[in-house]
């Protein structure tokens, strides 16, 4: 029987709690029920992140606090979902997270992060959504960047950028602060006829959506504008237009 370590028991009881307060993850992890996510943070507990995990409906049932009956459920929902695959190997059955099962769990990481966690760790912005150059979308569908995004950040970005105009002076002195910071580098490539430049990007919460504020080394925009991606079209899931505000928080 595995032994459940008493980081892990915090872990379930504070997600117990915060899931009640964060209830709109709902809406913003597509077709996931709140009540699914323990189980997803338990096959994370138990490795299922890098490598398929053994795993027996008892065995879940009894780290869930659920009938076997209520484990085999979620177990059939999050594989329907596309959040964890099932294989066997011989007659034991085996679950690994998908990336989509990654993000989701990623997704409720950042936003307990932002609540939990006290400057200089995380610094906000806040500015108004402007249409941009239309550069975001063809830059963003690159292989040499896409792979790079998907390895580093853990997503594929939606192919586009939300362009955001930041709202006063202190928020565009962060914007200088955060460019000398070493961040996530995504190198420069060349595909043989043009050559594309580095950039940096920052892990963010943009409201309460995962994603990532980049800092451009070649870019028609000055300090006074944040660039941000994320696995959906942070429009539509948020419903903006322009002139509407957005609070962004970057993890630094």
């Amino acid at each position: 029987m595995a032994i459940i370590d008493k980081e892990e028991v915090l872990l379930r009881k504070h997600y117990i709690v915060l899931t009640k307060k964060f209830v709109r993850l709902h809406r913003l992890i597509k077709d996931l029920r709140p009540s699914l996510m323990p189980t997803l943070i338990e096959l994370l507990l138990m490795g299922a992140k890098e490598r398929p995990v053994p795993l027996t409906t008892y065995e879940l049932a009894r780290r869930l606090g659920k009938s076997q009956q209520a484990a085999s459920k979620h177990l059939l929902e999050l594989e329907k979902l596309g959040f964890i695959e099932r294989s066997f190997c011989g007659k034991v059955e085996e679950v690994k997270l998908t990336s989509k099962g990654i993000n989701a769990v990623a997704t409720l990481y950042l936003l307990l992060r932002s609540r939990l966690e006290e400057a200089p760790e995380i610094l906000e912005f806040v500015g108004k959504v402007f249409t941009g150059l239309g550069e975001g979308a063809y830059y963003m569908s690159l292989e040499g960047y896409r792979r790079q995004f998907k390895e580093k950040l853990g997503f594929e970005p939606y192919p586009g950028t939300l362009n955001l105009k930041l709202v006063s002076s202190s928020y565009r002195k962060q914007m200088d602060d955060l460019g000398r910071m070493s961040g996530i580098k995504i190198g420069g490539f060349t595909n043989g006829i043009r050559t594309y430049g580095s950039l940096k990007c920052f892990h963010a919460l943009i409201e309460d959506i995962r994603g990532a504020v980049l800092i451009i080394e070649r870019t028609h925009y000055d300090n006074s504008v944040l660039e941000v991606i994320a696995p959906v079209k942070l429009r539509d899931a948020l419903s903006l237009k322009d002139g509407d505000r957005v609070t962004v928080k970057v993890f630094v």
